[in-house]
């Protein structure tokens, strides 16, 4: 009985580790991480960026975290003509009432440079017949270089 105990209980843990993605995971995945503050591996997202300019397929994960360490994760796929958005929420303890994925074609990348701060949104991206646009990264002027990650 008490072996059976440890196997559920060791299991159980295993369960937690894998539906938790914490920013070290996602630097070690190469995600672009927003975690309230500096953008760390900034320079994929301009390589992805870069990419788009030239036409050529690219891919790219933005992972967005919560003051409490929660993520939404942006799967960008970018196939030559348009971009694939895949919003993944299930991770978010606090997504409300959010669905835990949504998918969507997008049709622009937009940079728009602020006086402080550079902010990228997706634009004309089509969701049950609506457009919608939804943005991906604010990152701070001064902040622009790619950072490495100190956790």
């Amino acid at each position: 009985m008490r072996k059976n105990l440890y196997l559920l209980l060791g299991f159980g843990i295993l369960l937690l580790s894998a539906c938790s993605y914490d920013s070290e995971k996602a630097v070690k995945n190469g995600d672009v991480i927003n975690n309230n503050g500096p953008v760390f591996n900034f320079s994929s997202f301009e390589l992805f960026l870069e990419k788009i300019e030239g036409k050529k397929p690219a891919s790219v994960r933005i992972a967005n975290y919560t003051p409490e360490g929660d993520p939404t994760l942006y799967n960008l796929t970018f196939d030559g003509s348009s971009i694939d958005l895949e919003i993944d929420r299930s991770k978010n303890n606090n997504r409300g009432n959010e669905p835990a994925k949504d998918n969507m074609t997008c049709k622009d990348l937009v940079k728009e440079d602020g006086h402080q701060v550079l902010t990228y949104t997706l634009e004309s991206c089509e969701k049950d017949s609506f457009a919608e646009s939804y943005v991906l990264l604010t990152v701070l002027k001064d902040q622009e270089d790619d950072h490495d990650h100190d956790h």
